[in-house]
């Protein structure tokens, strides 16, 4: 192959041999990609793409794979994905196999027993996963199942939404909870009946706070190895650009820290708790890397989870638990003078906001908070996000489009919690339309999807076919009127997250002078069944032109890489821990997972603050 022209660049990689998917309207396709220093300089023909081929290019066959950009994480939380790594995993079907509280007490027992050193770092037996909704006897777990697996040790699950935890007698008795501890604001401490004595159950702040006492032991070096393995993990799921949704000013600097190390393979973007510390996401915030690691903006969170009960609806619920009030709603985690404040707050500052809202309550506090801030504040672009949005309605949808709101959707729900949805939660006339993609498209607005890890394995796959097929766990197709074409899901995991992250300039579409940001996949999801999309691998995953993820010559099905992967990310972690733990002498309202990371960070604040 001959040298370029004179003053033609010369690539270092070329990419041919599959097809290339570029997420660019005005070229959708093209047989090759060239890369120079971590950005791409051509894409077409080969016959284009060959006149930047020099000596020392490296030609990369594709082997009939598809190369896609890389994928933009709408919303998730980088560094609890850690902690899901070094649990037991209750999760049920496809990603674990826990399918009722027996099965539940033996996962936790087996971890117990294999895993002595976590345990002991940690000073409990931790779960993370379980699901009433997915449990054959079709309720949580209490007190006295937990105790059945230790009466010595705390034990601790966390439930798949992160919303809601359940403790054993010990570790009830640890965070000093008995039958006369007071409901916290925002949160309900579940009690038996006859005794009110606590059940173990504790939902939202109760459990929150409750989680970040049993977190005190928790380093600094072990904090950022959690946020590592977190973004780990997303890179084996072809994440290229991850997202933490719910930052603290304490977890910053740790995340900082761990960029600057070179421990980060992915670009990592937060968003901080504005009702923690407005000072320090005005100074912090940036639309700038250092180190793969920038402040976006600010999060605010209005309410609670759906499949839990513990989101704000304007309506009753259709099923809920026996012991819940006829006309039960759910609650909010903040009021609304709180929501008119943030969001009033982020538009004079110009600050991006991204907002938590789930039941319809919540959206209309945040619809309102927002068309009242736009009257005041003067037009610019804010970009504000709606995160989740699972309860709208179409009006609201209607709202979110006249007011300029983005929408980062979660039809992934539709798989995970469908049949719940349809079945207790709102019925099946209004489930049809949960995450409702569809609506959004009607008016012809972009929007996002997520995975919201550690709610769900950050599972590219599984986002990409709950978007197209809404197929729940029993089969059914929920809302088939809310489906979009695999194209459309596809814009809504690259250059359209990237437009929600002010960064659709330089990322999500394969374009001369963009990040060489890629994922290649085992097929072309564009050109199978989507019956099969789940069935789809990430083989290999590309950060500024670099391979930071290949699948091993051994990795079979998807779930295998799965379990292969979090296996990788517990061993590295376990080795970190301990030596951590030997040089340290360390003895043995709001959205879930985000107030999960609060909560252990609470803990962590407080050993600081000890220590100096």
């Amino acid at each position: 192959m001959m040298q370029p022209a004179f003053g033609k660049t010369v690539a270092d990689e070329i990419w041919s041999g599959g097809p290339i998917l570029t997420m660019n309207d005005s070229q959708p396709h093209a047989d090759a990609i060239a890369v120079k220093a971590g950005k791409i300089i051509a894409l077409g023909s080969l016959k284009e793409v060959a006149q930047f081929q020099g000596t020392e290019t490296r030609m990369q066959d594709l082997a009939g794979r598809t190369l896609l950009p890389g994928f933009v994480d709408a919303h998730g939380h980088a560094f609890m994905i850690g902690l899901q790594a070094i649990s037991a995993n209750l999760l049920a079907a496809p990603d674990g196999k826990v399918t009722d509280i027996k099965s539940l007490q033996n996962t936790l027992t087996k971890w117990s027993s294999e895993h002595a050193e976590v345990q002991n770092s940690i000073g409990m037996v931790l779960g993370f996963g379980y699901d009433d909704a997915q449990l054959a006897e079709q309720k949580h777990p209490t007190r006295k199942d937990l105790d059945a697996v230790s009466v010595d040790v705390p034990v601790l699950i966390i439930h798949q939404s992160g919303h809601i935890g359940v403790m054993n007698s010990k570790a009830l008795e640890l965070a000093g909870i008995t039958a006369d501890t007071a409901n916290p604001e925002g949160g309900v401490i579940r009690r038996d009946a006859a005794t009110q004595e606590p059940s173990g159950i504790l939902e939202e702040a109760a459990f929150f706070g409750a989680l970040g006492k049993q977190f005190s032991k928790m380093t600094a070096d072990q904090a950022q190895t959690l946020f590592e393995q977190g973004t780990t993990l997303l890179s084996q799921y072809g994440y290229t650009t991850g997202q933490e949704g719910r930052a603290t000013s304490t977890i910053v600097p740790f995340m900082q820290s761990a960029a600057a190390s070179g421990r980060i393979a992915i670009d990592v973007v937060a968003y901080v708790d504005v009702m923690e510390n407005r000072d320090f996401i005005a100074k912090n915030v940036s639309q700038t890397y250092t180190n793969g690691f920038r402040v976006g903006g600010a999060k605010l969170t209005i309410d609670g989870s759906p499949q839990g009960f513990t989101a704000f609806r304007d309506r009753p619920y259709y099923k809920p638990p026996e012991d819940y009030r006829a006309d039960y709603r759910g609650y909010s985690a903040v009021t609304s003078d709180q929501t008119f404040d943030a969001i009033d707050w982020a538009f004079a500052n110009d600050v991006q906001i991204i907002t938590h809202a789930n039941g319809e309550a919540a959206s209309d506090i945040l619809l309102a908070a927002v068309s009242t801030a736009k009257a005041k504040h003067p037009a610019k672009d804010r970009r504000a996000v709606l995160i989740h949005g699972q309860f709208l309605r179409k009006d609201q949808v209607a709202s979110l489009d006249k007011l300029d709101i983005f929408p980062s959707l979660f039809p992934m729900h539709t798989f995970y919690w469908g049949d719940w949805h349809r079945d207790r939660t709102v019925g099946p006339v209004n489930a049809d339309n949960i995450s409702p993609t569809g609506w959004v498209r009607e008016r012809g607005m972009m929007f996002s999807t997520h995975h919201d890890a550690p709610v769900a394995f950050p599972d590219s796959m599984r986002v990409l076919s709950a978007t197209v097929t809404r197929r729940t766990r029993s089969g059914d197709v929920l809302g088939p009127d809310q489906r979009v074409d695999v194209m459309t899901a596809l814009k809504a995991m690259t250059i359209w997250p990237a437009y929600q992250h002010f960064e659709e300039n330089r990322k999500g579409s394969l374009e001369p002078g963009k990040l060489a940001d890629f994922v290649i996949l085992s097929k072309d999801p564009t050109a199978i069944d989507p019956e099969t999309l789940h069935q789809v691998q990430v083989t290999e995953t590309v950060k500024n032109g670099k391979t930071i993820y290949r699948q091993s010559d051994e990795g079979g099905t998807a779930a295998r890489a799965s379990a292969a992967a979090v296996g990788d990310v517990f061993g590295r972690m376990l080795t970190h821990w301990q030596h951590s733990n030997e040089e340290r002498g360390a003895n043995g309202h709001a959205h879930g997972p985000e107030l999960l990371m609060a909560a252990m960070l609470a803990g962590l604040e407080r050993q600081n603050d000890v220590k100096h």
